[in-house]
């Protein structure tokens, strides 16, 4: 995915630190086992949240062991034990890699295009060896590409509209967790919102890579026909930080009515600390490379956001 996912380090205790890195290398060696040394390059905080949400909704536990690190061979480190949940984590992000490839190529021009064709044949390679596991996954991505890239070619204004296909993809991912239908409900809208708040920070951290571009964006597309000057970004930035303060609100209010087993803590820090925080270091940028603005002054906090998702 994108990385935005990711726990508020300082906030969390040494030790749960140490469990979420614990299943962040197990992801890591998942990936490696099941799809070569190179699919380690793909291992995102996204598909650990995935996995440690996973586990935390089974009720069997599989544990911790140690192994060797290809970047630290000379000492072994503490790795979830591999399972069921880590290789779905493996194989999703394997397919949703593939997928975004084949988007990078058709939307790229020009030589640039030229690495996005060099790492095809590794991702085709590990997708295919993940559908063969995974079938209905590759369906659900494979959908929400294909309708991303009809709402892109229609030039859809709508913020809402254009975050559809993101927030039912995974809408319908994160059901493939459940146990039972009450679980699948409950997961089937957090997933939708998880979805509409990757999209959203996705779009917003495009904004100046976007208007540079011409490429589409559905928060620049609200302008209508006013050019897209830095007073517009800073108001579609506030208007985004309103959209994405509701959707993690919602989200706070799902999530409490899930059944965790383990790693509550930790899920609690991710969502509550480190969604807010991840939003405001991409509120700061001028685009994804780019250099570190001053936040906006305005009424609005994203830290309301965490308040209002643990009422």
């Amino acid at each position: 995915m994108f990385g935005y996912i990711k726990p508020y380090k300082p906030e969390l205790k040494v030790k749960e630190f140490d469990t979420y890195q614990a299943v962040y290398c197990g992801l890591c060696r998942q990936l490696g086992e099941a799809f070569g040394p190179f699919a380690k390059l793909t291992l995102s905080y996204d598909f650990t949240f995935l996995a440690m949400a996973a586990m935390a909704l089974r009720e069997e536990f599989c544990g911790f062991g140690k192994a060797r690190c290809m970047a630290n061979p000379l000492k072994k480190k503490v790795c979830a034990v591999p399972c069921g949940d880590l290789s779905f984590a493996a194989g999703c992000a394997m397919i949703l890699f593939y997928h975004k490839l084949r988007d990078n190529i058709a939307d790229t021009r020009g030589p640039k295009k030229l690495p996005y064709y060099l790492l095809l044949p590794f991702a085709a390679g590990a997708r295919k060896k993940a559908v063969k596991r995974w079938p209905e996954v590759d369906g659900i991505f494979s959908q929400m590409m294909r309708e991303q890239a009809e709402l892109e070619a229609a030039r859809t204004p709508s913020v809402d509209r254009a975050a559809e296909p993101t927030a039912a993809a995974m809408s319908r991912m994160v059901q493939l967790l459940a146990e039972d239908e009450t679980q699948k409900r409950v997961l089937a809208r957090f997933g939708y919102l998880l979805g509409r708040w990757i999209y959203l920070m996705d779009a917003l951290d495009d904004l100046e890579d976007d208007r540079k571009s011409g490429g589409y964006n559905a928060f620049l597309l609200r302008l209508g026909d006013e050019p897209p000057t830095d007073e517009k970004l800073r108001e579609l930035r506030e208007y985004g930080k309103g959209v994405l303060n509701v959707t993690v609100a919602e989200m706070g209010v799902t999530y409490e009515l899930l059944e965790l087993r383990r790693y509550k803590s930790i899920l609690d820090n991710i969502l509550y600390l480190g969604l807010p925080h991840s939003a405001e270091e991409m509120l700061r940028r001028e685009g994804k490379n780019g250099k570190k603005r001053a936040l906006p002054e305005a009424d609005g906090s994203l830290d309301g956001a965490n308040q209002t998702g643990r009422q």
